[in-house]
């Protein structure tokens, strides 16, 4: 069977694409469908509603996911109301739409929130409306349609016919100290006439920084991809197991949620923990696979992507600088051992931990890179199996709870498929006022393209069809970006050294945050 893909690139698919689905909870009556007076253009750029429910001109009703307004009209994923199955994209002439309505919280609802429905979006939303005024005024960009989030560079492919979002770039590089080179494949891109369209852009409350931006074309046999590890070394991918028994860690079943590469994954149960109990500062999954005799060298391979919350709570903890953020930037990136500690500290929490379990116990395999709330991506962990005993191999994912949403997870047992890989050549760079910029994008040599909020700039790659087999392509890409904070938030001291002068601190506050929010959820002030 050939390898999948490395992402779905469907927009419903992201974390906040599944709204309070109270047919997945416990609770049936945990949310109801309340009318909007708002105009459907104004609903939809105000609130990013994940689902609405659109009442025809003829009385029909249908329910969409990720809706978005296209031209004069209104597109989403189609989903029956009865039984939640969802169909191809749907689209609705806005004069055709009578009614729209919204998902909202029962007042005094029980919080008994499913793990895996994207319910995170939700969260960030009761807690940027339960917390200072400060935290809600950034409503994230068009392309990830994630508010309160900060993220990094997104770059897109032109597909032959339209723009697919395809890339969120060096995720989590947020000083120049901190600039790394990020590879991430282009499931979207498709030449025309030997010539590959990228649209690079800024859609969030930052500045990007890019130093260099190049396609990688790699040429491999059919049943064959090819997928980064979090060093960015390629991997070819050939026949994946998919895991026989999945659990979180409070021993629920979770398997169907991380077999296929279907876009609807596992997160954590958002739910009231105790921050003092280190018990509870630590969520995921634990796998088990089929593994044949005689095994070496593994590749685990994961298809995920952050939650909304995990980028509203890294926007909170650089907003906590309040006057000073722009002094603590300069400060960071004219110490790079100390940006690398602060690097190194949010990474240990932050980031998904993977290790595989050994007669003595769990041993460390890696962590999987911040890869933003915007589009599942796909990371690769080699690791020696030769020396585990029986036949199966155990693996555990974990992190923070809530930061991570975890689509797919899989292991390559075979021998690694060869490839062939070079780049392409750049052809062309200009910006949005037609400048040429590709001297600052083909060498990593600090003159960088800056991309203001609403910037952007197409690039244009020579490309030749393969001679024989399958050609994949993938960015690689180089830069920082600099988050914007508003100018008056006010300085929270405690909150920088909760983080920073606790080895479980970003964990702590997230967990605090979380009960914070969910409370105000549960009263009804949502």
């Amino acid at each position: 069977m050939p390898a999948s893909t490395r992402k779905i690139n469907h927009p419903h698919r992201s974390p906040t694409a599944v709204a309070l689905a109270c047919s997945l909870i416990a609770i049936p009556a945990c949310t109801h469908w309340a009318g909007q007076d708002a105009p459907t253009p104004q609903l939809l750029e105000s609130r990013h509603p994940d689902q609405i429910r659109v009442t025809r001109r003829d009385g029909r009703r249908i329910v969409l996911v990720a809706p978005r307004i296209v031209g004069d009209s209104i597109i989403g994923t189609a989903e029956d109301p009865g039984t939640g199955v969802r169909t191809a994209p749907y689209g609705i002439a806005l004069a055709d739409v009578r009614e729209v309505a919204v998902r909202r919280l029962n007042v005094g609802a029980t919080i008994a929130l499913a793990a895996g429905v994207g319910l995170t979006a939700a969260v960030v939303a009761a807690a940027a409306s339960g917390s200072s005024p400060q935290t809600s005024s950034n409503t994230g960009g068009g392309g990830g349609n994630c508010a309160y989030c900060y993220s990094c560079p997104l770059v897109y492919s032109w597909d032959g016919a339209h723009w697919r979002l395809d890339s969120g770039t060096f995720g989590g590089a947020i000083t120049r100290a901190l600039q790394r080179t990020d590879v991430d494949n282009l499931d979207a891109a498709k030449p025309e006439r030997g010539v590959l369209r990228l649209d690079a852009r800024n859609e969030l409350s930052e500045t990007d920084f890019i130093d260099r931006l190049a396609v990688v074309a790699v040429d491999h046999d059919p049943g064959v991809s090819v997928a980064p590890d979090p060093e960015g070394r390629l991997h070819g991918i050939g026949r994946l197991l998919a895991p026989i028994r999945a659990t979180d860690l409070e021993g629920r079943d979770v398997l169907p949620r991380v077999r296929e590469n279907d876009g609807w994954g596992w997160e954590s149960v958002p739910r009231r923990r105790n921050p003092a109990d280190t018990a509870e500062l630590r969520d995921g999954i634990e796998l088990v696979f089929p593994r044949p005799a005689g095994t070496g060298i593994v590749r685990l391979v994961v298809d995920a992507q952050n939650t909304p919350w995990a980028a509203y709570l890294l926007g909170e903890f650089v907003r906590a600088h309040g006057p000073a953020t722009g002094e603590w930037y300069d400060s960071l990136d004219g110490s790079p051992a100390q940006a690398h500690r602060l690097g190194t500290l949010l990474a240990g929490q932050a980031f998904l931990r993977a290790d595989v379990a050994t007669p003595g116990g769990w041993r460390p395999i890696g962590l999987l890179w911040e890869a933003g709330p915007e589009i599942v991506k796909r990371q690769v962990l080699a690791f020696d199996a030769s020396g585990l005993p029986g036949d199966t191999t155990r693996v555990r994912l974990e992190s923070a709870p809530s930061f991570w949403l975890i689509d797919r997870v899989a292991l390559d047992v075979g021998p690694e498929p060869t490839f062939r890989e070079q780049e392409l050549a750049l052809m062309s760079a200009r910006d949005r006022a037609g400048r040429d910029v590709r001297p600052r994008l083909e060498a990593i040599d600090g003159k960088y393209l800056t991309l203001e909020p609403g910037d952007g700039a197409e690039l244009r790659f020579r490309d030749a069809p393969p001679a024989a087999g399958r050609r994949s392509y993938l960015l690689r890409s180089t830069g920082w970006y600099r988050l914007h904070t508003p100018a008056g938030d006010r300085a929270d001291p405690a909150l920088i050294a909760r983080v920073t002068g606790d080895p479980w601190g970003v964990s702590r506050v997230s967990v605090t945050r979380m009960n914070d929010a969910l409370a105000t959820m549960a009263g009804g002030s949502w």
